[in-house]
């Protein structure tokens, strides 16, 4: 067995901070726009991967959590140029109300008439900004852009030539999936997948899969042999890295998944070998 049984927890953001989410819906599909068999309702166009491409699948990345109590202005956040649009959630638990504007308009992004509650606004304005809170009680406001550019993650601490233990070549198996995953043990015995290059048809709640499988090649290979969901995929394309649960022994790893959750299918997969 991979591991216990125990899934890994996702950790909560409490600070200012640089994540990356993904958007959700997918489709089955063979990456020529036909439903595989044994596939789901089809509920986004999956677009196949191609060499060369440099767009992924729009994806939200975390830019700034704010929080306070009564009037306050945040700390500036930057927006990328290349975003498609940027959002505020914003949300209050006490009676009142809270309002959301960028520093210094007069027009609103978000607003919550009456506490508690939750909403949102959106801008597709780009560069530096800070926000503006108007608030009669605690509250809290996300900032999320979305982006549709492979990730850039650099290399974890400790990823290094001694500490491979594999690596491999993605292919296709629903869909389309190229690139290199590498499979590493972290200082401490933690392990760690690193994507660089990496490529797969494009679309959205798609999974990491660790797996006992050596060579999946069908999604029923995928789903029957033990495995463990590590991660949301941060995007479809560019370099990330995923660190494995502490449960996970990355010596039992032969192979890695990427799993389209709704409709249980395999979009690609890589075979880790020395």
């Amino acid at each position: 067995m991979l591991t216990s049984g125990l899934r890994p927890a996702r950790a909560t953001t409490i600070a200012l901070v640089l994540v990356a989410a993904a958007t959700t819906g997918c489709r089955a599909g063979d990456g020529n726009g036909r439903v595989a068999a044994g596939g789901g309702r089809v509920t986004t166009t999956a677009a196949p991967a191609g060499e060369g491409d440099q767009k992924v699948a729009p994806r939200w990345e975390r830019v700034a959590r704010v929080t306070g109590t009564g009037d306050g202005r945040s700390d500036g956040f930057e927006i990328a140029a290349d975003a498609l649009q940027w959002r505020v959630t914003a949300a209050c638990d006490d009676r009142g109300a809270v309002r959301v504007a960028l520093a210094g308009e007069a027009a609103a992004l978000a607003e919550v008439p009456d506490c508690p509650g939750t909403t949102f606004g959106f801008s597709i304005r780009t560069g530096p900004a800070a926000l503006d809170v108007e608030a009669t009680g605690a509250w809290e406001v996300l900032v999320d852009q979305q982006l549709d550019t492979p990730v850039a993650e650099p290399a974890l601490a400790g990823m290094t030539a001694a500490a491979r233990l594999g690596s491999g070549q993605f292919y296709g198996i629903d869909q389309k999936g190229s690139g290199t995953a590498a499979l590493y043990r972290l200082p401490g015995g933690t392990g760690a997948l690193r994507f660089d290059p990496f490529l797969v048809t494009r679309n959205s709640d798609l999974f990491v899969w660790v797996s006992e499988a050596p060579a999946p090649h069908t999604s029923a290979e995928a789903l029957h042999r033990d495995h463990v969901e590590v991660a949301r995929l941060t995007a479809t394309g560019g370099a990330q890295n995923y660190v494995l649960p502490d449960t996970v022994d990355p010596e039992r790893v032969r192979s890695v998944v990427v799993w389209c959750e709704p409709v249980r299918t395999a979009y690609a997969a890589a075979s880790l070998g020395p």
